[in-house]
């Protein structure tokens, strides 16, 4: 282990750090620290609806309802919060870095107003309480609002930015007289740059017909191979650590094309096992949610070793919602995402778990899960339950979790060196990311 992680410190580590320091990933990392809180607190609410225990369940019975509406504080709307904590970093990067003044209100603003320009509302009719004939309703819909729209989020908060940037370093703006309040001042000179960023966003969307989150989703969606194959499986598998690598939420784009032939394939299978036949299908979307996605406990587990207090705390705050199979406070927090030295790990490690799978349940080594479990059952559990009471499923997802460990041990402690030494994040962003 020893070699390994000094091969990943001397040739590996070195570069990825590099290219870690480079102004848009920073402030992509900065982003990620900046809506930890509301996903922890997300999470929270989450386990207290959910937590899988039926006298649990029992006893809170429709306050389930209840707890779960908060639920979704932190992910729901994630996309929209990446934009203002993108926009606000980058301004600050600046500010810091490069000695600009620029007001952090006005683009913040533009980000925002830009984002919800490309995504516009719309009107549907609808039947509303008391009413026997549809109405129009008009909504902002959502969905890009949430972890699906992050990369796009992150590219318009950029974007907007340095549009708006662009035009105020050319002084293309309105100025008024020296006595004029600096609030009002700051007001009119926004104006010019505000109004060119807005139209190009205009042009884009509405002009163009571009639509931006989608044209990210559907780049990605011929690519998926569905079928009862072991390549589907590890197709599958590669675009979704890929696609959570980046930002976009991997699980919604494949099950995005492949939902509805999984849901055939394991409503055929617990038919056929109910009616103690043969299961027409093996590799399934529940094969993968109980053998290959296994959640990113191991990753919390091993920042529990670090000696840098941001990691250390890190992996006690994601740990005990990566037990119940809850990721988004390492994917945004981290970060995971657009990390280069986690993103080897986390994509490598689901992958090889994936081969022994395919390999081990055609060999019958291990029983093919059929019932479906609520995903945030602890992942040991829930193959346990999905296979109809398998120990050899319950060993899989152990040792899975072990290896899972020993891939990322050496990039943990590579990272965790470097934040050490100063090398990832410098002394002011260190402190705001142990008090979060």
């Amino acid at each position: 282990m020893d070699h390994i992680t000094k091969f990943v410190e001397e040739k590996i580590a070195p570069p990825l750090i590099k290219f870690s320091q480079y102004r848009y990933i920073q402030v992509i990392q900065r982003t990620g620290l900046g809506i930890m809180s509301l996903l922890i607190i997300g999470s929270i609410f989450t386990l207290l609806s959910a937590f899988p225990v039926p006298a649990y369940q029992n006893f809170i019975g429709g306050f389930k309802t209840t707890l779960a509406s908060a639920a979704g504080v932190g992910t729901a709307f994630i996309a929209l919060y990446t934009v203002i904590t993108t926009s606000y970093a980058l301004v600050e990067w600046y500010n810091k870095n490069k000695g600009e003044k620029t007001d952090i209100i006005q683009p913040m603003i533009l980000a925002v107003a830009s984002y919800l320009l490309i995504n516009p509302v719309q009107t549907v009719n609808t039947l509303v309480k008391g009413s026997k004939t549809p109405v129009p309703f008009a909504g902002l819909p959502i969905t890009y609002m949430g972890a699906i729209g992050v990369f796009s989020a992150i590219m318009v908060g950029i974007l907007s930015v340095e549009m708006y940037r662009f035009f105020i370093r050319r002084h293309w703006t309105i100025k008024l007289p020296e006595n004029v309040p600096p609030m009002v001042s700051s007001s009119f000179s926004a104006l010019i740059p505000a109004s060119c960023v807005i139209i190009i966003w205009w042009l884009f969307r509405f002009v163009l017909n571009l639509d931006l989150p989608k044209l990210i989703s559907d780049i990605f969606q011929p690519l998926v191979v569905v079928g009862d194959t072991p390549w589907a499986v590890l197709v599958a598998t590669f675009l979704n650590r890929i696609l959570w690598s980046v930002g976009i939420h991997g699980g919604n784009i494949v099950s995005g094309v492949a939902g509805t032939f999984w849901t055939q394939m394991f409503t055929a299978n617990q038919t056929a096992f109910q009616a103690g036949k043969a299961l027409p299908y093996t590799f399934t979307s529940v094969l993968m949610d109980n053998y290959i996605w296994t959640g990113v406990f191991p990753l919390a587990v091993v920042l529990l070793t670090c000696k840098s207090q941001r990691l250390k705390k890190m992996g006690w705050l994601a740990l005990p919602a990566a037990i119940f199979n809850i990721g988004e406070p390492l994917i945004f927090g981290l970060p995971i995402m657009l990390n280069p030295l986690m993103m080897i790990p986390f994509i490598l490690s689901s992958f090889i778990v994936a081969i022994v799978a395919v390999i081990m349940v055609p060999l019958h080594w291990l029983p093919i899960p059929v019932l479906t479990i609520p995903w945030i059952t602890p992942a040991p559990i829930k193959a346990f339950l999905s296979t109809n009471g398998s120990w050899a499923a319950v060993a899989f997802v152990v040792v899975g979790w072990l290896f899972s460990m020993a891939v990322f041990y050496p990039f943990v402690k590579a990272m965790d060196n470097a934040e050490l030494k100063g090398e990832l994040l410098d002394d002011d962003t260190d402190k705001v990311a142990t008090t979060k």
